[in-house]
């Protein structure tokens, strides 16, 4: 072996030293894949912790979490902006918390802008990105049009009743059992006392003029549109009183449409029914 050949070897372990030492610049390390995990809220659902955590875990990623601010100027003296880096520093410190549990290393940025072009910007940044989990809030059409990594979006189910979303009119307890939120038997009943007094009004004030009925009701000419026009009337109001009154009892007619079909299913054992529904978080994929 010559003295040309032992330099070589010398310096080419000299570089492995190197770029296994702390002092060699990031930028020449090989960087850990990541998972990029986007909220345009100041706090981040835990739900999307959750998932992202497990699947960092498992391929053994890091995560790199962005809180993006959609209206970085909006002038209320900058109020919201101070409202924003709170709930971010909370959320930051609880995503920590429970990756750190974990042995997951979680990095966080705070950036303005719109979502798919903060997001496209991070991809084309960070060389390692694997793929995009969104939080809820954001569109998925929004991020994967500019996304050149697939975007996820988690799909999770609400067992506690203090996390149902009040929009939905009806909610599934533990027992399988509908129950009506307070916010659909409210509207309900405002429905219920409204219809009710103004069909009350329309038999009212037709019982209580009769002569007037009698006389205009019977002229034929224009006036034969009356009856047609007071029919209709305590039609729509006594209607969405039955409606209304019906709901805030609970009460709804079906909305599904049965099919039959012609195809021979096996017979599902008794045992099988009594399997637990898996309501564990799912990711849905949308390049």
């Amino acid at each position: 072996m010559g003295q040309q050949d032992i330099q070589n070897i010398a310096g080419q372990s000299t570089l492995d030293d190197a770029m296994n030492s702390d002092d060699f610049p990031v930028s020449k390390q090989v960087k850990t894949p990541s998972i990029l995990v986007v909220t345009r809220n100041g706090h981040m659902s835990e739900v999307v912790m959750n998932y992202a955590i497990n699947v960092a875990d498992h391929l053994k990623y890091k995560i790199l979490a962005v809180h993006i601010d959609t209206l970085p100027f909006f002038s209320d003296g900058g109020r919201r902006s101070r409202l924003f880096a709170a709930s971010m520093q909370e959320s930051t410190l609880l995503f920590q918390e429970k990756a750190g549990s974990r042995g997951v290393l979680v990095e966080h940025l705070g950036m303005p802008g719109k979502t798919g072009k903060v997001v496209q910007q991070l991809c084309h940044s960070e060389k390692r990105i694997e793929f995009v989990v969104i939080d809820k809030g954001i569109r998925r059409e929004e991020v994967a049009s500019q996304s050149p990594v697939p975007v996820f979006s988690v799909i999770y189910t609400h067992a506690r009743a203090n996390q149902i979303n009040k929009a939905i009119s009806y909610k599934t307890i533990e027992k399988g059992e509908p129950r009506m939120s307070t916010t659909s038997r409210k509207r309900h009943l405002k429905n219920c006392l409204v219809f009710g007094a103004l069909t009350a009004g329309l038999y009212a004030a037709v019982f209580t003029n009769q002569d007037w009925v009698m006389t205009y009701f019977t002229k034929g000419g224009v006036y034969s549109l009356l009856p047609v026009a007071v029919v209709f009337g305590v039609s729509y109001a006594h209607g969405n009183f039955t409606s209304a009154f019906w709901s805030a009892l609970g009460i709804e007619g079906s909305k599904t449409t049965v099919t039959k079909s012609t195809e021979i299913r096996p017979t599902v054992p008794a045992a099988v029914d009594t399997i637990r529904k898996d309501t564990r978080p799912r990711a849905q994929f949308n390049v």
